[in-house]
């Protein structure tokens, strides 16, 4: 299996992993599947200072914690990654995988609902580097909700400003964003507004940004003149509120990737919501619809 490569892509190597080399013994699925391998991850509050976390997102409605996994960790997640998009992906569902060019596997720019489709990323949520940190932040007991893989490729358009919120149809989530390498003004990195999560939920309009469909109707001088930069090294762990007003940045590296991994969580008391899943459930039907109706999917 190929390690990622220096731009920030997956090389989709074709080998099958039949054998531990060191023993020539057939590898167990669990074992070659990384189950179980995210439980043994040191706790997040072992990766950070919680008080000045908490107190820094509670007046600026995102964090960012630096060099959050370790190398080992990030070669680890890597090589899951790796092997997630070579096994997984011909076998999911096209609502769950996204390409810059459509069903160019060397192309992928999105991955949605992993944790559905493979039990390493369905452990990733509840491991203890994550599980927790949304409660602590929050103040309220959650669960995870979605694992998402984005890649930004070179010269890719702008995502628009906007609230997560506005997808959740609720503000009781968070969303954790995970550079899986260098992020950047050049490869298109985040851009928070410190306090727009006390402003509620803004006017959206549509956007014609795949994967991203309401963008902010009014993104106000005063916000663009407050927004904060969020390069980020690799295994650097942002997160933000659900009305966090956000965008990130044109990749004009002629060059480099921008992967990143994304994990929501919400409130128990909305993953229990059956008026609220219906609702979401039918917004996100006829998202895919008008995506297949216009090719993109």
């Amino acid at each position: 299996m190929s390690p990622p490569q220096p731009n920030g892509t997956i090389h989709m190597s074709t080998n099958k992993m039949a054998a531990d080399p060191s023993t020539s013994e057939p590898v167990s699925k669990k074992a070659r599947t990384g189950e179980g391998l995210v439980s043994t991850w040191p706790k997040f509050t072992h990766r950070m200072d919680q008080d000045e976390v908490k107190t820094f997102f509670k007046e600026t409605g995102y964090i960012k914690v630096t060099d959050f996994l370790s190398e080992d960790e990030l070669t680890a997640l890597n090589r899951e990654l790796t092997r997630y998009r070579r096994d997984v992906v011909p076998n999911i569902a096209n609502k769950d995988v996204f390409y810059e060019e459509k069903d160019n596997p060397d192309t992928i720019i999105r991955l949605e609902r992993m944790q559905t489709n493979d039990n390493f990323f369905k452990d990733l949520g509840h491991s203890p580097a994550f599980n927790g940190l949304a409660d602590l932040l929050l103040g309220e007991d959650m669960e995870p909700n979605n694992v998402q893989f984005f890649s930004k490729p070179p010269g890719a358009k702008p995502t628009p400003p906007h609230q997560d919120g506005k997808y959740f149809m609720h503000d009781k989530g968070i969303t954790f964003w995970l550079a899986l390498d260098d992020a950047d003004e050049e490869n298109g990195c985040l851009y928070y507004v410190p306090g727009t999560h006390l402003m509620g939920e803004l006017q959206h309009e549509k956007s014609a940004a795949l994967g991203f469909s309401q963008g902010l109707a009014d993104y106000s001088a005063e916000m663009q003149e407050k927004e904060a930069c969020m390069a980020a090294k690799k295994g650097s762990l942002l997160g933000h509120h659900p009305y966090t007003v956000h965008r990130a940045g044109k990749n004009s590296s002629p060059t480099r990737w921008r992967p990143a991994l994304g994990l929501t969580y919400w409130a128990k008391s909305c993953q229990h919501d059956e008026e609220l899943k219906r609702r979401h459930k039918e917004y996100q039907q006829k998202l895919l619809e008008e995506l297949e109706n216009k090719g993109r999917i």
